[in-house]
This record gives C-alpha cells, structure tokens and sequence, in this order.
C-alpha cells in the first residue's frame, strides 16, 4: 500500500475516522500544526475521487461505502474545527478576563472560521466527483443543498 493512496475501502474508512490524529488544545492554538492536521484530513477526498476513478461504481454497495466514508471525514473535519473554535473562544474570554491583548487569538479565530468556507468547497468538488460517478445514489438533502450553492 503506498502512503498516499489507501488501496481498500477499510483503509479509507479508517483514514476518514484517523483515530491516529489527535486533535488537542494545543493543536488548536499552534496554526501550523492544525493546517498540516486539516491537510491530513482532507486526503481523504483526494482519495475517495482517485478510488472512484478506478471502481466500478455502478454497483451501488460501492456507492453507499464511498458515502459513508465521506460523511466520517466530514463529521470529523467539522467536529476538530467547532473544537478548536470553542478553544480559542474560551483563550480570548481569559484573555479579556485578565485584561490582556488577545490579537493573535482573534486572528486565528477569524482565520479558522473561514475554515468552514473551505470545507463548502472541499464537499462541492467532491460531491461532484460522487454524483458523476455515482448518479443513481440518492443523496441526502443537506449534500444536494452542498452542491446547488456553488451557483449561489
């Protein structure tokens, strides 16, 4: 198995749950330790969308197992960025308690709250690999409501 490519569905799936990446206070606070934690997640896309070329996505087990890995890695993106906003959140109200500058931390709240904008984009393109490969698969409604907003 190469390092960047998961050759079997459990390995995807278990690449979208990465229980190996522990997501902490510290993470949250040091920036570049959560982009590089956030790049690690997403791959997970990038390798759904390499496996989705190369399978017979016809077959509709193969559909719902790519999905289903797709809403882990989404479930877990967004669980680490509400974790890490509430970090930060609670650092600048200990600031402001104490009457210090807390500038960096409201940077870095703002930055990471675009992260939300990412992660549209990130599904967008995805889900549009999915629905191309998998158009007979029902999409629930708040994936649909994902792809129809790039016209938006």
């Amino acid at each position: 198995m190469s390092q960047n490519r998961p050759e079997t569905t459990n390995e995807l799936a278990e690449q979208a749950r990465a229980s190996n990446v522990e997501m902490s206070e510290r993470v949250c606070l040091d920036m570049s330790h959560f982009k590089s934690v956030l790049r690690h997640l997403r791959k997970v896309d990038d390798n759904i969308i390499l496996r989705m070329n190369t399978t017979n996505t016809a077959a509709a087990g193969e559909c719902q197992i790519m999905f289903g890995v797709l809403q882990t890695a989404y479930a877990r993106r967004d669980h680490d960025i509400e974790y890490c906003l509430r970090v930060l959140d609670r650092k600048i109200d200990e600031r402001r308690a104490e009457n210090t500058p807390s500038f960096s931390l409201q940077t870095q709240r703002r930055w990471l709250d675009g992260e939300h904008g990412v992660e549209r984009i990130v599904r967008r393109r995805t889900l549009d690999v999915f629905r191309t490969r998998c158009p007979f698969f029902e999409l629930p409604k708040e994936y649909i409501d994902i792809l129809e907003s790039k016209q938006r």
